[in-house]
Formats: C-alpha cells, sequence, structure tokens
C-alpha cells in the first residue's frame, strides 16, 4: 500500500512537472515569438534608416556641388564669362566628386553650354556654341596632369539646351532642385538637379548650372547596398506617364522579386505622394520563405516623392531565434530526469555569473569599461571567463588610450579583423602647433614637460572630439586631427572652425593659471584645409595605423607654419572658408603659392564666430582687405598707403606689416612682374619660410 502511494506520488509529481514543463515551454514559445517579432521590426527599421541616411547623403553630393559653386561666384571667385576658368573649375569638382555624372553651365542668353562629364573611365570636357560650328558640341579628354585631348563629339546636330526641360525648370529653381527622369542628350536615362545661378560679374544675367547623375550610377549604388547577409534595398521612383522605375532591382531573388512587384502595382494604381508606408511582414509570398520589407517615402525635392524598399529574409532575422528555442526546449527535457529542484538550484549558481558575464560582455562591445571585479563562480571555467573578461577589459582601457576610441568602438562591434585599405573622402584636415615650445620645455624638468603637455593634449582632445572630429595623431607638441572621416559628417568645415575657436577659449583660463603659477604661456597656431584624401588602414602587414593621406594634408601643416609668418592664430584655405558657411567671420589675409604646390591658395584667417567679434577689429579687416584687393590688382601704391595706414593703427597686425614689405619689395620690380605675368599671388618657396 505504502509502495502504491509512493508510485502515485512520483507519477502525480511527475505528471505535475510534466505540466509546469509543458507549460512553460509554451510560455517560452509565446514570449519567444513576440520578441522575434519585435526584434524583426526593430532590425528592420533599423536598416531601412541607415540605408535612408546612406541614400540622402549618396543625392546631396549634386545639391552641395551647385551651392558650393553659386558661393564661389557671389564671392566673384568664379566669372561665369570667363569660360576657361569656369571649365577648368568643373573639372576640379568632378574629380573631387567620382559619384557625380555630369555638371555644367547653361547661359540663359546666349545659349552657350560648358560641361565636364564621365565617360569610359576618363573626364571629358563639353561645350557647345550656336555661334561656333554651327552650335554642333565639341569634346576634348581632360588628362590627369590637365592636358586636353580633342574627341569626336557624341552629339553631331547642334544644340541649343534652353529648349530643355531641365533648362526652364532651372531658370525657375533660387534652390537646388531635382527634375523628374529623363533621357539625356548621349541616350542614358538620368535625373538631375538644377540652380539658376546669378552673378554680378555676369553682363548676360547668368543661367542654369546642373549636377547630374546617370540611372546607373544610382542603381549600381544601390545594387551594391547589402543589409545583414541576404537583405537588399531598392528604390521606386514614379513617373508622370508609364511605370514607376527601379532602382537597385538587378539579380534579386525570387521572392523579393515579386514584393517588389506588389509594391510597384500597390504605388502605380493608387496616390502615395507625401506618404509614408508602414513596416509589413509578407508572409509565404514564395514557398516558405517570407521575407520582412520596409517601405518608406524620400523626398529628392522634385516634388513627387520617391519609395525606398528594404527586404529581409524573415528567417535571417527569427531563425536564430527559433533555433534557440527549440535547443532550449531539448535542453530542459534533457533535465526533467534529474529533478526541477535540483536544475533550479543549479541554474541560479550557474546563470548569475552568465549574466553577469553577458552584461558586461555587451557593455565591452558598447567600450564601457568597468573596473568592477567579476563576480565568483564555483565552476572553474566560469571563475576562468570572468577572471578572463577582468584582464581583458584591463588590456582595452590601455589599448583606447593609444587609439582613439572611436576606432577601438568600431573594431569591437564590426567582429571583424582590421585589413589594410581606405577610401577617398572629402576632409578637413586640422594641424596644430604649440608656439615657442622649445624655450617652454628649458625652463621645465622632463617630468612637468610631459605632464603640462597632457594637460594641454587633454583641452585638444575635448574640444576637437566634441566637435565630432578625430585626433589622429600627437607629433612632438603638435598634433593632427580629421574632420568627415571615420564618421560621416556633412558639415565638417563647420565644426573644423567650431573646435579650432574652440581650442583657443579654453586656452584662456589655462594659460591663465599657468602664468598665475610662473610658466609661460601655451599659445597654439592651427591649419586648417579641406580636400579629397585617402583615409583609412594604412601601415604594414604587420602594423597598422587608422590615418589620411592626401594634398590636403601636407597643405594644412604648411597652412600652420604660415600662421607664424603672419602672426595668425588660425589659418585656412579657400576651401574651408567657402564650406563653413556664414556662422563666423573671416579675414582674406593674402592669395598663395606654397612649396610643393603649382596651385594658387586663398588664406583666410578665422577672427571668431558671428556677432561675438569686436566691431573694431571688423573695420580693420574691411580695411585689410581693401589693400589687399589692390595689392592683387596690381594698384601696388594704394595697397602700400592701405597696409602702412593699419600698422600705423595696429603695430600689432603682423599680418599687415608682412604685407606692407611685400608690397613695397614688389613695387620696386614692378616692371618685371608685370613681365612675367602678375596674378597677386605671393610666393613661399619652403614649408617654413621664417
Amino acid at each position: 500500500m505504502k509502495l502504491k502511494i509512493r508510485l502515485v506520488l512520483i507519477a502525480v509529481t511527475i505528471l505535475l512537472m510534466a505540466t509546469s514543463l509543458g507549460a512553460v515551454a509554451a510560455f517560452v514559445l509565446i514570449r519567444n515569438n513576440e520578441s522575434s517579432r519585435v526584434i524583426s521590426h526593430l532590425q528592420i527599421d533599423q536598416a531601412a534608416t541607415e540605408v535612408e541616411s546612406k541614400i540622402a547623403n549618396f543625392l546631396k553630393k549634386g545639391p552641395l556641388a551647385l551651392t558650393r559653386m553659386q558661393r564661389l561666384v557671389d564671392g566673384h571667385f568664379l566669372n561665369l564669362d570667363d569660360s576657361e576658368r569656369l571649365a577648368t573649375y568643373l573639372i576640379a569638382e568632378m574629380r573631387a566628386d567620382r559619384d557625380l555624372t555630369w555638371l555644367s553651365y547653361s547661359n540663359a542668353q546666349t545659349g552657350a553650354f560648358i560641361g565636364v562629364t564621365r565617360r569610359d573611365g576618363m573626364l571629358v570636357l563639353n561645350q557647345a556654341a550656336l555661334d561656333v560650328d554651327g552650335g554642333k558640341p565639341q569634346e576634348w579628354e581632360v588628362r590627369a596632369d590637365g592636358t586636353r585631348v580633342a574627341l569626336s563629339a557624341l552629339l553631331q546636330v547642334p544644340y541649343d539646351p534652353r529648349t530643355a526641360p531641365w533648362f526652364l525648370l532651372g531658370l525657375q529653381a533660387t534652390q537646388p532642385r531635382w527634375t523628374d527622369l529623363y533621357k539625356f542628350a548621349e541616350g542614358e536615362w538620368g535625373v538631375s538637379t538644377v540652380l539658376r545661378m546669378r552673378s554680378p560679374a555676369n553682363v548676360h544675367g547668368g543661367g542654369v548650372a546642373t549636377a547630374d547623375f546617370h540611372l546607373r550610377v544610382v542603381d549600381e549604388f544601390l545594387s551594391s547596398l547589402r543589409i545583414g547577409r541576404g537583405g537588399r534595398a531598392t528604390v521606386i521612383v514614379p513617373q508622370p506617364l508609364g511605370d514607376p522605375v527601379v532602382l537597385g532591382g538587378a539579380a534579386l531573388p525570387p521572392m523579393m522579386k515579386t514584393t517588389l512587384d506588389e509594391m510597384r502595382t500597390t504605388i502605380s494604381a493608387g496616390d502615395q505622394r507625401g506618404s509614408t508606408v508602414a513596416t509589413k511582414t509578407f508572409g509565404n509570398l514564395v514557398g516558405n520563405a517570407p521575407i520582412v520589407m520596409d517601405t518608406r517615402a524620400l523626398d529628392p525635392g522634385s516634388g513627387r516623392p520617391w519609395f525606398l524598399a528594404v527586404m529581409v529574409p524573415a528567417e535571417e532575422i527569427n531563425g536564430p531565434i527559433q533555433q534557440a528555442t527549440r535547443d532550449t526546449l531539448i535542453v530542459s527535457l534533457a533535465f526533467l530526469a534529474v529533478g526541477v529542484v535540483v536544475a533550479v538550484g543549479m541554474a541560479r549558481l550557474i546563470t548569475r555569473p552568465i549574466w553577469k558575464i553577458s552584461e558586461d560582455l555587451r557593455r565591452v562591445g558598447e567600450l564601457h569599461l568597468s573596473t568592477t571585479a567579476p563576480a565568483p563562480s564555483f565552476i572553474y571555467e566560469l571563475d576562468t571567463m570572468g577572471q578572463t573578461l577582468a584582464a581583458m577589459k584591463a588590456c582595452l582601457r590601455s589599448f583606447a588610450l593609444y587609439v582613439p576610441r572611436e576606432l577601438v568602438r568600431a573594431t569591437l562591434s564590426s567582429g571583424r579583423d582590421i585589413e589594410p585599405g581606405g577610401e577617398i573622402r572629402t576632409l578637413t584636415v586640422m594641424f596644430t602647433d604649440v608656439a615657442d615650445f622649445t624655450k617652454i620645455a628649458e625652463s621645465l624638468s622632463p617630468e612637468q614637460a610631459s605632464r603640462e603637455l597632457g594637460s594641454y593634449f587633454d583641452l585638444l582632445e575635448d574640444a576637437i572630439t566634441t566637435s565630432g572630429g578625430l585626433l589622429d595623431k600627437f607629433m612632438g607638441d603638435g598634433t593632427m586631427a580629421l574632420f568627415n572621416a571615420p564618421n560621416l559628417l556633412p558639415d565638417h568645415a563647420t565644426r573644423a572652425c567650431e573646435a579650432a575657436l574652440t581650442v583657443q577659449d579654453r586656452l584662456v583660463p589655462f594659460n591663465k593659471q599657468r602664468q598665475a603659477q610662473g610658466m609661460m604661456p601655451f599659445r597654439t597656431r592651427i591649419g586648417l584645409a579641406l580636400g579629397a584624401a585617402m583615409v583609412g588602414n594604412i601601415g604594414s602587414s604587420h602594423r597598422l595605423a587608422y590615418t589620411a593621406i592626401g594634398d590636403v594634408v601636407n597643405l594644412s601643416s604648411h597652412l600652420e607654419s604660415l600662421s607664424k609668418v603672419y602672426g595668425t592664430a588660425i589659418l585656412a584655405d579657400g576651401a574651408v572658408w567657402a564650406a563653413s558657411g556664414n556662422r563666423f567671420e573671416w579675414r582674406h589675409l593674402d592669395r598663395v603659392a606654397v612649396a610643393g604646390r603649382e596651385a594658387l591658395v586663398e588664406l583666410y584667417e578665422l577672427l571668431g564666430r558671428k556677432g561675438e567679434v569686436d566691431s573694431a577689429k571688423l573695420r580693420m579687416r574691411d580695411l585689410y582687405e581693401d589693400a589687399l584687393r589692390s595689392l592683387i590688382e596690381g594698384d601696388f601704391d594704394t595697397a602700400e598707403r592701405g597696409f602702412a595706414s593699419i600698422v600705423s593703427i595696429d603695430p600689432r597686425d603682423h599680418a599687415a606689416g608682412v604685407l606692407l614689405a611685400y608690397t613695397s619689395e614688389t613695387r620696386q620690380t614692378f616692371a618685371a612682374v608685370r613681365a612675367s605675368g602678375w596674378r597677386g599671388v605671393h610666393v613661399y618657396t619652403s614649408k617654413r619660410p621664417i
């Protein structure tokens, strides 16, 4: 009887345990399915947002190119009537941005057209005028050394751009506007950004500038994007007449093609202008392979929205979760025979340190390296993992002191080995240097010099990273910083200027404290330059450094050195001035040719933020720029009087003194200067002229 009762109790216990386990299993399945849906929606939404940002940054290149061109025209640095100078500028812009297909300008009065395009791996200059060769276009290949070789033009009939719909749209565009898709003269479909160009120097009243993309360029860009392992992104472009055009839809898997066709049909059937299609899951579209898709409207600025469709196989998102669920249930059933009580007790002892290690590893992936000791465990392997994790965090904390923290975080999150290589990217590069640091170091012991320099570098790095820049390297008492790498910053020139001003602002209390202790102040000279550079992991197969290489780096170093000649704190080139917007006050300092560069460089001194610069300083700035303008025009007498007047008012204006001496010297040899072709260029033959 006791045995029966005992067997019944055992059976009831096993039944209760099985029932409880079944309930737990059902609960786990339900929760995991809910989690799977939430995670899939979050992941597809995040992927769509990232792709949308990449497409926006890609398409933004057209309006940015036209805005830069208009700014140069407004500043009298680009004359729309000077076809040769205009051609040189368009060639330089096309070399700087390899995604543009065309960059052109058409005269509204004469119908003259001048443009630069990319064809078969080469740059081609195209010009047409109705009074030249009957209006037929002429073309030249523009080679890397600047020489031009005549080509046979693709279009052999007279060309007047004023009859084109894009030209009529451009005449009304006071801000960059996008056209609908249309077929270019060379036969390819594309889309254009158009802008009405007006210039005080243009006697004909201006015309229309365009920045164009062939559809195959946009299509190749989208086709190269990948979301996870098998996810894809496409853009559907509605047309006024006919079916919508699909970009990036080549070589899609069958299930994605079916979904995309359904989406295109939906857009054709109804007017979805300005709307955003909610995230949706299309199940069992092809066999048993559903996908998760997010569609949203994009506004390219043409008045007719484009639609972005991001598609990811559901199995790629849900598969690992479902597999983990099945594994968990199998393991739970295996442990059922051992006993729920023992399993729960052991689970508590095991999962607590695992959870702590997992949480710690997650934070390590975000580069949040705590100094807390690992949770102890009676299991040797878990205890060893905790100790190893603590040692790894200590190593990473040390590693992060040698390498910029942004790069360490990107390396950890990628989960891949770093490989040599880089990409061409437009950057703003900053070089800094401490004036008379040798004299400062002479009065300090090596330990004091290292400590004082470390405090100064803390100030410098905080100002740069707060503005979104990357402090790339330390070079003695100097530094090199990058803006727009590794993180993309559309306003990188503005951020670099803000960082430079912040450095100078923070040096004021820093130097007051030093002087109160009887130490010499740190006076920092800063050079800023904007241009294309190779940026990435550069070095040997055994040792790499994330850095930038290119002419813009050398130019920034030159500018920092030239700041010593002119007695300035922040010296920038014309590209930084043009790209930084209207948030700052500048002084056009000089027009120079530096060592190793054939092209002239416009020098600008960054005076401060708008509204923060003293009015007297701005008046002196205006006098200086008037004198510089006279010097560039060859009016040496007026220039000399202007610089002399500035020096008499403010003898501390070292730049005015330099230009006064240079003007006097040049005026004495004016005949030789005029014979050699005066352009107002101040030539320096070495990196450090004094």
